[in-house]
């Protein structure tokens, strides 16, 4: 999944492990495809 091409249209279903302080709680992650892409903002549910 992590390699895979994903289409404008198209969705994939995964699970991402983070190591954050107890106390906090993510709501949005940044996404890039390189370091120099513009990126997207995905909400957490």
């Amino acid at each position: 999944m992590l390699f895979e091409e994903i289409n404008p249209g198209n969705s994939v279903k995964g699970k991402l492990v983070f190591d954050i302080p107890a106390d906090k709680k993510l709501t949005s992650l940044e996404l890039h495809d390189s370091m120099f892409s513009g990126g997207v903002t995905v909400a957490l549910r």
